[in-house]
């Protein structure tokens, strides 16, 4: 599957509540939308996630069903054209199965 990254504003939500964010996101899994890792500085208010998913409209619509929306310029989504791997430049591997 395509991978994505994207962004959000936590402002006001403890280590706990993210938490709680991260294992409601491997509970919604499913065939067409996986979280890989979250990465967050709660001091700041800020989250960036990575994802596995079909689409970047499947992956949005996804995040509203778990009550994460994009709003402002601050949040986005981003589709992953390239990534570096042992400092080599490269398409991401995608899963075909």
């Amino acid at each position: 599957m395509p991978k994505f990254v994207s962004a959000h504003v936590i402002a006001c939500m403890t280590r706990q509540d993210v938490a709680r964010l991260l294992r409601r996101f491997k509970e919604e899994e499913n065939a067409e939308v996986s979280n890989i890792r979250v990465l967050c500085d709660t001091l700041s208010g800020r989250m960036v996630c990575e994802w596995e998913a079909r689409d970047r409209v499947t992956l949005v619509e996804w995040l509203k069903k778990c009550n994460v929306q994009l709003r402002g310029t601050g949040e986005w989504v981003m589709a992953v054209q390239y990534e570096s791997v042992d400092d080599e430049l490269v398409v991401p591997p995608r899963d075909h199965s």
